[in-house]
């Protein structure tokens, strides 16, 4: 699994700052997770436990049903104040609030999700992603020059976006992650 993700306000684009990703394997099936705070320091306060859930908790819990998939990403969204979110089995399960912006399937094993905050409607984004929809009919522009597959070009392009609507006043912030399935 390959993975990008993007975190853009008026005084970041620093996604370290604000976004922990962590990635791994539960029964040999990829699991992703990421958990974004709009404020910086919760993340550099939480990173330690979250590590610790998706090491030694979450296994206990998938596979299993949904309901209580859901019901775990919550409890630990409250307890670490983030907005959570679980890709794992080719679904993507998320918690905390708000957390329901924006998920796209851009080919059979690309999927991304956009969380935005501000006056910006609709997603700023959807223009670019039926251009990358487009573009990647004609060739795949997740593969960089080496042939290797990366779903960082196609953020480059989401985050230059992001950002012209931050400094156009219509967000206060917004994320992104991008996917892309073995």
């Amino acid at each position: 699994m390959y993975h990008t993700e993007g975190y853009i306000d008026k005084e970041s684009v620093d996604a370290g700052s604000h976004m922990v990703s962590l990635a791994g394997q539960i029964q040999e099936q990829d699991v992703m997770v990421w958990a974004v705070w709009p404020e910086r320091v919760k993340a550099r306060q939480f990173l330690d436990m979250l590590r610790l859930w998706l090491t030694e908790e979450l296994g206990a819990v998938i596979p299993g049903p949904e309901s209580r998939i859901n019901r775990e990403l919550l409890r630990i969204s409250s307890g670490l104040k983030c907005r959570l979110y679980l890709y794992y089995d080719k679904r993507l399960y998320r918690a905390g609030e708000q957390a329901l912006e924006g998920e796209y399937q851009i080919g059979p094993s690309l999927g991304a999700c956009v969380h935005r905050e501000g006056k910006a409607e609709p997603i700023p984004l959807t223009e670019e992603l039926e251009d990358m929809q487009r573009t990647l009919k004609k060739e795949n522009p997740a593969e960089d020059y080496s042939g290797k597959s990366t779903p960082a070009l196609l953020g480059n392009i989401w985050q230059k976006n992001i950002m012209d609507c931050v400094m156009e006043d219509s967000l206060n912030y917004a994320y992104f992650m991008l996917w892309e399935t073995r």
